[in-house]
């Protein structure tokens, strides 16, 4: 009985040897210095970019791994000519507003200009007429649009010259209105001799400028006032400024200045002059209508690039996308070159500049 235990007992032993064995056979491609690999499969083939340049061939890397391949940038178009960075510029205190009406002309030009040699457009503002006119001097602004005094005054060295007409707001050209209160008693600028007018600001075209130069050719003697309420020397008319446009309607209303002056565009706008005030006031003069305002360009620029500017500004309002950047440039509705009614209208400016400078 005992053998036959032992005997069965030896048959197993050598049953589980034989499976340990085979197990052993199995693994043992599987097993190298005691570190266990999974199966690798081969790697999928890498994608080929396509090229449209030839280039070297390259031997394949050993390692499994792909490595990516890239593509040559395709060369740029070439231009012919110097290459440059064109400058617009502005006169403005108010960059936050009118930066961005700036940038959507330089946007929608840049490519326009990209024909000859513009490989962009870039923004400055400065504050005041003299810095802009030194700026268009030392070449570091190569265009910039602006009322007929400010382009006389920045033209007058050949720093800069006028390029084109510009259609600020709508409209070509633009004039003084001269008012009152309508139970003043003024009925022209006869009745302003020993009276006090009140203009915008020194700086403004058609709210100071204008009214100012024609009232000096006409003959009137204007005397700037120490303060609102001064009375004028005899024989004289006393001015002073109210810095914008409501507040010039609202000294004349209250009796704090006999007349005012705005451009015929204010006084029409409801925004400027509501039509309750425009019943309390008379219009009592109108000086003759000057260009409203100017493109210029830097004198120095390449003339290429002047005609293609001029070219580019002048079809603007044919398309869809240019009439979106003139509404956004100061509601612009076309520019057009200076001659005829324009040149006509820009010749009325320069005598009353003229006059302006004389005093």
């Amino acid at each position: 009985m005992k053998n036959a235990l032992f005997a069965a007992f030896a048959a197993m032993l050598c049953a589980v040897g034989v499976l340990v064995y085979v197990q052993m056979e199995n693994d043992e491609p599987r097993q190298r210095r005691g570190v266990y690999l999974e199966s690798v499969r081969p790697a999928a083939p890498a994608p080929v970019a396509v090229q449209t340049a030839p280039r070297t061939p390259v031997a394949a890397p050993r390692d499994p791994v792909a490595t990516p391949v890239v593509a040559a940038p395709l060369p740029a178009a070439r231009v012919t000519g110097p290459q440059t960075r064109l400058v617009i510029g502005r006169i403005s205190d108010n960059v936050r507003k009118h930066w961005p009406r700036l940038e959507a002309m330089a946007n929608y030009l840049a490519p326009q200009l990209a024909d000859v040699g513009v490989t962009g457009i870039d923004v400055r503002m400065v504050d005041t007429v003299e810095e802009m006119h030194e700026l268009l001097r030392a070449g570091e602004v190569d265009f910039v649009s602006e009322t007929a005094f400010a382009a006389i005054e920045m033209t007058q060295d050949g720093a800069a010259e006028m390029l084109l007409r510009e259609w600020k707001s709508g409209v070509a050209d633009y004039h003084t209105v001269i008012f009152a209160r309508r139970d003043s008693g003024i009925g022209g600028l006869d009745d302003l001799v020993g009276r006090s007018f009140v203009f915008e600001d020194r700086g403004s075209t058609s709210g100071y400028l204008v009214p100012r130069a024609h009232m000096a050719r006409t003959g009137y003697d204007l005397v700037e006032l120490d303060g609102v309420l001064a009375q004028p020397p005899r024989g004289a008319i006393g001015f002073s400024f109210a810095d914008d446009e409501g507040t010039v309607v609202s000294r004349v209303l209250r009796g704090f200045a006999d007349v005012g002056a705005l451009s015929n565009l204010d006084w029409a706008d409801e925004d400027e002059v509501t039509e309750t005030e425009r019943r309390d006031l008379v219009i009592v003069h109108e000086t003759d209508p000057i260009i409203r305002s100017i493109m210029l360009v830097r004198s120095s620029l390449d003339p290429r690039i002047k005609e293609r500017l001029a070219s580019v500004l002048e079809g603007m309002h044919e398309t869809q996308a240019g009439m979106e950047t003139l509404r956004e440039y100061w509601k612009v509705a076309r520019f057009d070159r200076i001659e005829g009614p324009a040149l006509e209208s820009l010749l009325t400016a320069r005598v009353l500049h003229e006059t302006f400078r004389s005093f």
